[in-house]
């Protein structure tokens, strides 16, 4: 007796005792896929599924407990039991047995002689008709390939998760910043009122306070904020491409960088694993996994970033260009992981069965959607390329709507495979940002005018200075316009171009009270004029009719100068080639930020050709009571006189305060010097040839000193280039006053 006590301790200690017993859910998991290479022939074939017959089977089940009695912690297995015990209720209308109760019928000296199954023998996928334990390294081999694979799942999403995370770490520096600048801006404007109180004191010449705040300030808006990221250009492209400033090429780099390392660490390829034998194969398995859960993690971003009602546009101060720009990188990123993804899973069928098999998963839905928006991905970004942005816009748009809406569908479909619908997540969302987007859209166009239909403005065009002024009125109106903001506007008159728009920004506000200046008094029109040779012109008797005499401007309205190119515009400009035309609009707006320029004492405008709409815009409120302005030089690089003339005329009574210098430099008609006569107006001067910008904006600076200065750039690309260049060099001059800002919607 005591010899068979000692027995069966030993056999029991060898079951038991050859390892420690495997915790979690995955040793559980592990019997069951060892199992599921096995049929057992206690059931009927025609039961159903797999899953439903081995519900049924009662050699199944008992292998089952056997192996997670012999292989598993007790910790957890009543739950899992429970759940696979509902799971059998669903599939097979069958419930499982007793746990305790099969195992009390199969004492530990019976479970020696128990069959064991080899994995050599599991993976010919045998039929069995007996009680059989999967082999201790079977089992181990199952174990060790569920726990790599759900680490990877699990880790994959977290790494997608990452994403949003780097988003909002930078959106949060966003809005830190721009609290930080206001509470500074407040205490410059308390201090450079004392020095307005005081003159005695030497304001302008006390050097500003160097705190640690103050020459951190400085410190990044020297090297981190204003400057180009490398060669100095930066709203200049560079072939068919454009870099960001440096602020936001780093922003783009990390969120690159962080793409690259999340989609290159931490995979775990394991010997024997039962779903992929070879590492390579898991290795690509697990690469296609990660950059696709990734790219589709980034679809959200994508649409967030690209509305034009971003609410993150007011909480940091950035303008759309900026959220542009992080557009267009996140959804190259997206697009290159979704290549890989689609690369990795070719490769992957390639290996199992060639092409063969490659076309026969090719009539899966899920399969061909999923490479359908792979080459939908790609064809976006190859139709939004700058060259393409600039020169054929409408087409760009409608391609590039068209397209995205392609690409969410045909990867809605792409993941529809996965019946929980957790992939859906990230897809819900761009339609809901493309919703909500629309709808705050609509809602600018009710606030303009509730009869959003009947806003008809007068549109006039002047061939000599090739521009269409348009007058909106805004009566109606009632969201304030501002200075510097910008107003989509549609044309209705032709329903075939009726969705088409543009922004443009408001180049003067007319109030009403301004009204006789606008319609061209005799004493703006006569402060310069051309000569008789170019009076008794054709061409200038069309710009006479830019003056409405008949129809009358509005008596409160927006004033839109337009520059004529390919499509919208240049209907625009032909529709009114002849005489000015009532046109019924549709405007949607204001968009953009204002910059309080009101604030500086010294204001530098460095503008050239329609980019003199941004000084128009704010000279109003700069020379408004309570502005603390007492310098505004606008340098205005124009081509021609006829612009020229039209501004002065139409706007000249803003030139006349004596706070106000519009250096003008006429840039094309050089040989008609003659032509060009100044009569009246102090204020304005015409030099020919264009401006030398760094020299303008060194002068600038050491003209005030450690005073604020204000220097705003709206022109061609070399242009605001050199004027960003120059505020840099005035930093690092210790002209720590000098603050940029470049006005320009950028595609």
């Amino acid at each position: 007796m005591r010899a068979n006590l000692l027995s069966t301790l030993l056999v029991t200690g060898a079951v038991h005792n050859s390892y420690a017993l495997r915790p979690g859910k995955w040793c559980l998991e592990a019997c069951e896929l060892n199992l599921n290479y096995a049929e057992f022939n206690d059931t009927d074939l025609a039961l159903g599924s797999h899953k439903s017959r081995a519900c049924r089977s009662r050699l199944r089940t008992d292998s089952l407990y056997l192996c997670i009695d012999e292989f598993c912690e007790v910790d957890g297995r009543a739950e899992w039991l429970s759940r696979a015990n509902e799971t059998c209720m669903v599939l097979g209308n069958a419930s499982l047995p007793s746990y305790d109760a099969i195992l009390r019928q199969y004492p530990p000296e019976e479970r020696i002689l128990i069959q064991r199954l080899y994995a050599d023998e599991a993976l010919t996928f045998p039929t069995l008709n007996e009680v059989l334990i999967p082999e201790e390294t079977f089992h181990e081999r199952a174990f060790m390939t569920l726990e790599a694979a759900f680490y990877e799942y699990d880790i994959h999403l977290v790494y997608g998760w990452a994403m949003f995370y780097f988003w909002a770490a930078v959106l949060a520096i966003g809005m830190t910043n721009r609290l930080a600048i206001s509470v500074l801006n407040l205490r410059k404007q308390g201090r450079q009122s004392t020095f307005q109180d005081t003159p005695e004191a030497g304001a302008p010449n006390i050097e500003r306070k160097q705190g640690l705040f103050i020459k951190f300030e400085v410190f990044f808006r020297r090297y981190i904020s204003i400057p180009a990221t490398f060669n100095k250009r930066c709203s200049e492209p560079i072939g068919w491409c454009t870099i960001p400033s440096r602020i936001q090429s780093l922003a783009i780099f990390l969120f690159v960088l962080l793409n690259i390392i999340l989609c290159t660490v931490d995979y775990r390829t394991t010997e024997g694993n039962l779903y992929w034998p070879q590492k390579s194969t898991q290795l690509w398995r697990f690469v296609s996994d990660r950059t696709g859960i990734i790219s589709l993690a980034n679809f959200p971003l994508i649409w967030l970033f690209g509305m034009r009602n971003n609410v993150l546009m007011w909480l940091t101060g950035w303008g759309y260009g900026t959220y542009n720009n992080f557009h267009r990188w996140v959804a190259r990123v997206s697009t290159v992981e979704a290549v890989i993804h689609s690369i990795g899973y070719t490769v992957m069928i390639h290996e199992r069965g060639g092409w063969v098999l490659f076309r026969k998963y090719l009539y899966k839905h899920y399969f061909w959607n999923g490479e359908l928006a792979t080459i939908f991905m790609c064809a976006v970004l190859a139709f939004s390329v700058y060259g393409l942005r600039r020169s054929h816009y409408e087409t760009f748009l409608i391609l590039h709507i068209v397209l995205s809406i392609v690409v969410l569908f045909t990867m809605y479909y792409h993941v529809a495979i996965f019946t929980t619908g957790e992939w859906n997540r990230f897809i819900y969302p761009c339609v809901a940002v493309w919703f909500i987007d629309r709808v705050l859209r609509a809602f600018r166009i009710f606030t303009f005018n509730i009869q959003f239909w009947n806003t008809k403005a007068i549109a006039s065009y002047d061939a000599d200075s090739n521009l269409v002024k348009l007058d909106v009125p805004c009566e109606n109106n009632l969201m304030e316009a501002k200075p510097g903001t910008y107003y989509y506007i549609y044309v209705l008159d032709n329903l075939l171009y009726a969705h088409q728009n543009h922004p443009f920004t408001v180049a003067y506000i007319n109030t009403g009270k301004e009204s006789s200046a606008l319609n061209g008094s005799d004493n703006a029109h006569s402060l310069l004029r051309p000569s008789r040779r170019r009076t008794n012109s054709t061409e200038s008797r069309e710009s006479d009719s830019l003056l409405p005499q008949d129809q009358g401007s509005p008596l409160s309205s927006l004033v839109f100068l337009i520059r004529p190119y390919d499509g919208f515009t240049s209907r625009l400009a032909k529709k009114t080639s002849l005489s000015p035309k009532n046109l019924r609009v549709l405007i949607e707006g204001p968009y953009g930020h204002s910059v309080a320029l009101q604030q500086y004492r010294n204001v530098l405008f460095i503008v050239g050709g329609t980019g003199i709409a941004v000084p128009l815009s704010h000279l109003s409120a700069m020379l408004s009571n309570g502005s603390s302005a007492i310098s505004i030089r606008i340098v205005w690089a124009v081509r021609e006189h006829a612009l020229l003339l039209l501004v002065i005329r139409d706007f000249g009574f803003l030139f006349e305060d004596e706070r106000v210098q519009l250096e003008v430099h006429v840039t094309q008609d050089e040989e008609d010097k003659d032509d060009l006569i100044i009569e009246a107006m102090k204020n304005v001067t015409v030099q020919f040839g264009r401006p030398n910008v760094p020299v303008v904006i060194k002068e600038a600076g050491e003209e005030v000193g450690q005073e604020r200065l204000a220097i705003v750039a709206c022109g061609p690309g070399q242009m605001a280039d050199q004027a960003r260049q120059s505020c840099v060099d005035l930093l690092a001059q210790g002209h720590n006053g000098v603050e940029h800002f470049e006005e320009s919607f950028k595609w």
